[in-house]
């Protein structure tokens, strides 16, 4: 079967049954989602591409589990939540931790043209970090990656009024730290963009 044309419920049959074409279709068709999801939520590239290799190997591994083929996509995310979270466990664990903390800033995603933008980018990202791993996840996945509440409670098991508390609780701390810090108060009021040094 063609992949280009393949349903998702023909992909996962595939991938249930482990046949090359549909592992390879797979890794093309959500590979640069998972990457985004991970870049936006980790704020470094290098470790997005890490995140991406751990997700897909669980996913390979696992695809016998897959019970419904209609829902690859929400498989697929439900392993890179799982990964995200650990991930952001061991950040705030490392951050605890002395010896393993370091200064330099977070590689962030968005290559900003300028120096003052970068810092910025990265004072937000620093404001993530202070969210728990479940609150930053649903914030990502529902700002930055639009999914709706229901595919946010689907994908990372949660209850749908929890999502909603979750997104309510992370949208309203970050908008505090935001306006706490005059910098990231005026990049939200647009008085940063295109301003030249």
């Amino acid at each position: 079967m063609s992949g280009a044309r393949a349903r998702d419920a023909d992909v996962a049959a595939g991938l249930i049954a482990g046949e090359a074409w549909a592992i390879a279709e797979t890794w093309h068709r959500f590979a640069p989602m998972v990457l985004l999801t991970a870049e936006r939520s980790l704020g470094a590239r290098a470790e997005a591409e890490d995140v991406v290799q751990e997700v897909f190997y669980r996913v390979f591994r696992r695809a016998r589990t897959l019970r419904d083929p209609d829902r690859l996509r929400s498989f697929v995310y439900s392993f890179a939540v799982r990964v995200l979270k650990a991930e952001l466990r061991r950040r705030k664990v490392r951050g605890w931790i002395p010896f393993l903390k370091t200064d330099a800033p977070p590689e962030v995603l968005f290559r900003a043209a300028d120096f003052e933008s970068r810092d910025l980018l990265a004072q937000l990202y620093a404001l993530l970090d202070r969210l728990t791993p479940r609150d930053r996840l649903v914030f990502v996945l529902r700002r930055m990656e639009s999914l709706t509440v229901n595919e946010i409670a689907a994908t990372m098991n949660l209850s749908i009024s929890t999502v909603k508390r979750s997104i309510t609780y992370a949208s309203a701390r970050l908008s505090r730290w935001v306006e706490a810090d005059p910098e990231l108060a005026g990049l939200a009021r647009g008085e940063h963009w295109g301003r030249r040094p």
